[in-house]
């Protein structure tokens, strides 16, 4: 077997990828974790277990402990339980605080480099009931049903990790969730 041949299949069966999950060591704690919920549901499972029979696509909805003025970009990188990067979802954002007039006004679509359309920009939205004093989140869609993940049977322990304008670190710790059949 020729050595890239054999290197290809070791980090196949290894489950690791260049785009592995950082280690939930370091990380700017600007985020607390992504809150994980089935599209039909308010409420996390207590074990964040979803079947994917039962789940037409999971919510995920990143939170964080400040309202951030100005133009914000959030990426939720996704993993497949062998620790291979599934998804960016990329999420443009404004803070929370209503503009000059005191309206809630949409925010326009944004240009995002990499992207061949404008993307829709969230306003972050508080928490109610939080147990910190302040926390907002941010609303993404991880579909489930006739994706890859069921045809493929890609089941197991997922994980997510919330990256905020561009920087190298996670701004917050890893989440994880899982799929079964």
């Amino acid at each position: 077997m020729p050595p890239l041949a054999f290197l290809v299949l070791a980090a196949q069966v290894g489950g690791t990828a260049s785009g592995a999950v950082p280690s939930p060591g370091r990380y700017y704690p600007q985020c607390t974790g992504v809150r994980v919920t089935a599209s039909d549901r308010a409420v996390p499972p207590k074990n964040m277990t979803f079947s994917s029979r039962e789940t037409l696509d999971l919510v995920l909805r990143p939170r964080m402990r400040q309202d951030f003025q100005g133009d914000h970009l959030m990426q939720l990188k996704v993993f497949t339980p062998g620790g291979f990067l599934y998804q960016v979802i990329t999420l443009p954002f404004v803070g929370a605080t209503p503009n000059a007039r005191g309206q809630e006004a949409a925010p326009p679509p944004r240009v995002v480099p990499g992207f061949p359309r404008p993307l829709e920009v969230q306003r972050l939205v508080p928490v109610r009931g939080s147990t910190s004093r302040a926390e907002y989140e941010l609303s993404a869609r991880l579909p489930v049903a006739g994706t890859s993940i069921t045809q493929s049977s890609i089941y197991g322990t997922w994980s997510v990790q919330v990256f905020l304008d561009g920087q190298a670190e996670p701004c917050g710790p890893v989440t994880r969730f899982t799929i079964r059949d």
